[in-house]
C-alpha cells in the first residue's frame, strides 16, 4: 500500500510544471537568461546546493518569478 501512494504523489508532483515569467520578456530571452545562470550556478560549488537552489537568486534578481502557469507567448 505504502507503494501505491508514492507512485500517485510523483505523479501528482510531476504535472506541478513551473515556469519562469517576467513582463514583457519572450520565451528566447527567457531561456537566454536561464541559461546564463546556469552557467553562473555551475561555477560555484554545486556540491552543497542544488542547480534550483543557484539558479533561483539569478533569475530573481532579473526580475522574473516562479508560476504554475505557462508564459503566454
Amino acid at each position: 500500500m505504502n507503494y501505491l501512494k508514492i507512485i500517485v504523489s510523483s505523479l501528482l508532483l510531476a504535472g506541478c510544471t513551473q515556469y519562469w515569467t517576467k513582463p514583457n520578456t519572450n520565451r528566447q530571452e527567457t531561456a537566454k537568461d536561464l541559461s546564463d545562470c546556469r552557467i553562473q550556478a555551475n561555477q560555484g560549488n554545486a556540491k552543497i546546493y542544488t542547480a534550483e537552489q543557484l539558479e533561483t537568486p539569478c533569475m530573481v534578481g532579473k526580475g522574473y518569478n516562479l508560476s504554475y502557469n505557462p508564459p503566454k507567448q
